[in-house]
């Protein structure tokens, strides 16, 4: 009779699919908890559990290995009831029937679907990029174990990076932890350009080159060259063709949502999979998140909005009332021991100021951004003691008029205290 009984609830849970094994999936079960009413399945098409894509660089200069950023094991989903189908890649969504049809030939039932398929890397319509042998992107434990492959097998093989964002400078690094030859190339003349301004751009290029890793602002790739590997990438730098040898080229010029699975199943969808405050796209039973999916005309690439997409997510699966909006975000970099955060604005407009302390002996550059006496940007080099501190107050929208002294010293203090360099102040 027990037995019976249990049998019955459980055929009468929800069955909730999830389509990826990536963070965004990981958060969201998280978040969703152990006493849920749902019967969840993940379909991952990699053949490896979910790991953390953020430790991809150390993980490339072998600093870690895969055990080690690999956050859950079995006990985990199996308190969640959740269970996780590796190397499942599905071929199609059919939302008349609820159902998925994976290349195995397996039929998936769902009442409610999650699409969580991820993004990958942008790959330029550069002449040899789709022809030659030794080009790759950096997103995926496979991107990690073929760069591994080709800088073991050539020691000090000539590495070229192109895209000079927060994913090209940790493939840089990670490629010469490995001993590569690095040049990181970067079309802008700052490092970094959506975070960082040419002074924080500056000291981060002192932090690469410190380690080894030549550095190319202004520089445009226009093709790479070569036989059936690459051996050269042609660019234009300074308004004249140049030409940098190259035995391996990685390219980090942004990323691409996996939305086809969505679009050929007539989803909506824009540069993403389009989903409302509720994470549901144009099928009430299919939501979207992570970097798969746009919200008003915005994609994601980092950590923090996809993991406050996933507590909305949770909330609305578990019956709650939710809605999303896109946090404020921090970035953070750490380079040859050189902590960079950056949130809010990296330049003022009209009627803003500016604050911002300097001291390159020391790697010390502070800025901020202020209008109407709240904080509306922050950019912190070499000294992040009061990162959380400026995160809250430019969260909060705080009135920071009274701190105005002691701002880029010790806010969480009113009291004057004497700066280790020149403090200035501009009115854009």
């Amino acid at each position: 009779m027990i037995r019976a009984t249990r049998m019955k609830r459980t055929e009468a849970r929800r069955r909730l699919v999830i389509v990826g094994n990536g963070m965004a999936t990981e958060s969201l079960i998280s978040r969703l908890g152990t006493d849920h009413g749902w019967s969840v399945r993940v379909l991952g098409e990699e053949p490896v559990r979910h790991y953390n894509r953020i430790m991809l660089s150390p993980l490339l200069g072998e600093e870690t290995d895969l055990d080690a950023i690999t956050p859950r094991d079995d006990a985990w989903y199996r308190a969640r009831r959740v269970t996780v189908s590796l190397g499942k890649r599905v071929a199609r969504l059919d939302r008349q029937r609820r159902c998925l049809y994976c290349d195995d030939g397996e039929r998936v039932d769902y009442d409610t679907l999650v699409i969580a398929t991820g993004a990958r890397s942008s790959m330029p319509p550069l002449s040899g990029v789709a022809e030659l042998d030794g080009v790759s992107g950096f997103r995926s434990l496979h991107d990690v174990e073929r760069l591994r492959g080709w800088s073991r097998a050539r020691p000090g093989v000539r590495a070229v990076v192109v895209g000079a964002g927060l994913l090209g400078v940790e493939a840089a690094v990670g490629l010469r932890r490995l001993g590569a030859d690095v040049t990181l190339v970067h079309r802008r003349p700052v490092l970094m350009n959506r975070q960082l301004d040419a002074s924080a751009s500056s000291l981060l290029e002192a932090a690469l080159a410190a380690r080894g890793i030549r550095v190319r602002t202004g520089c445009d790739p226009k093709r790479l060259l070569g036989d059936t590997s690459v051996s050269a990438v042609a660019v234009e730098e300074g308004g004249a063709p140049r030409t940098l040898p190259a035995d391996l080229v990685v390219f980090a010029t942004g990323i691409t949502p996996n939305r086809e699975l969505a679009q050929t199943a007539g989803l909506e969808c824009g540069a993403g999979v389009r989903v409302d405050s509720a994470l549901r796209t144009s099928d009430p039973h299919v939501h979207a998140l992570g970097e798969c999916c746009e919200f008003q005309g915005n994609t994601y690439g980092l950590v923090a909005p996809v993991q406050e997409q996933a507590d909305v997510l949770a909330r609305v699966l578990r019956g709650q009332r939710a809605r999303y909006r896109d946090p404020s975000l921090v970035t953070r970099l750490k380079v040859s021991g050189l902590d960079i955060h950056s949130m809010g604005q990296v330049e003022a407009v009209a009627g803003q100021q500016t604050l911002w302390l300097s001291d390159p002996q020391a790697g010390v550059y502070k800025k901020l951004i202020i209008e109407d006496g709240r904080l509306r940007g922050v950019l912190l080099v070499g000294d992040v003691r009061h990162s959380q501190w400026y995160f809250q107050t430019h969260q909060s929208d705080r009135d920071v008029s009274a701190l105005r002294d002691v701002l880029l010293t010790d806010p969480s203090r009113d009291d004057d205290e004497s700066t280790p360099a020149d403090v200035s102040v501009e009115v854009a």
